[in-house]
């Protein structure tokens, strides 16, 4: 099975050897902070559906009321699915967004999905399983794989900010097309992941332009 990234070391040393670009917009990022995120699989299985189509700050008020129903206790598919449909509309979820945490929810009590042994499987696989609930496509498998089980040579080529990162590390006048991300990210295998980390990073830094490819599209 594909192994956990235990450091970084190894991956950056590499990217930065096979993609001198990308190499330079590293070193101006810093040092790679990835680490698992200190949730659990369902619970942030359903942040990710809460999350999605919503802007930061309506989501994370939406996400902090949804949590709150379940505290002081834990957030579980039990007690997800103890709670009534009315609750969650209180909070704002739409009747979408309820049926797919409801989904979620079945599928991991009836073992449909079951979380434990997600890490023992291939990436494939665990993208195959997730998807199979209702309102998880392949960006939030992938985002469960770098985020979740920190696996090393994930790259979400459909995710916006990483279409924008590359468009401007690599000079191009529009965003890239998925075929000229992948012609990008071979280079970087097997370490894709924190090469995906260091481009979303890249937004974040002080916009300056980097060095210009010869292939503009």
């Amino acid at each position: 099975m594909t192994r956990v990234l235990s450091h970084h070391t190894d991956a950056i040393a590499h990217l930065q050897q096979a993609d001198p670009i990308l190499g330079h917009m590293m070193a101006r990022c810093g040092p790679c902070t990835l680490q698992p995120r200190d949730l659990e699989p369902f619970v942030m299985l359903c942040r990710s559906i809460v999350y999605q189509q919503l802007s930061g700050k309506a989501a994370g008020t939406i996400v902090a009321r949804f949590l709150g129903l379940y505290e002081p206790d834990a957030l579980t598919s039990d007690t997800l699915l103890r709670t009534t449909d009315d609750t969650l509309r209180g909070i704002g979820l739409s009747r979408q967004k309820i049926a797919y945490l409801q989904d979620l929810a079945a599928k991991v009590q009836d073992g449909t999905l079951p979380l434990a042994t997600l890490p023992m499987h291939s990436d494939a696989e665990v993208i195959r399983q997730l998807t199979q609930v209702k309102g998880i496509g392949r960006w939030t498998a992938e985002m469960f794989l770098i985020f979740a089980l920190v696996r090393p040579d994930v790259f979400p080529v459909d995710d916006l900010g990483i279409r924008k990162a590359i468009q401007r590390v690599y000079g191009y006048k529009r965003l890239p097309a998925p075929v000229t991300m992948q012609r990008h990210a071979r280079k970087w295998i097997p370490y894709r992941t924190i090469a995906t980390w260091y481009l979303w990073r890249s937004l974040e830094v002080a916009a300056t332009p980097f060095q210009k490819t010869s292939g503009d599209e």
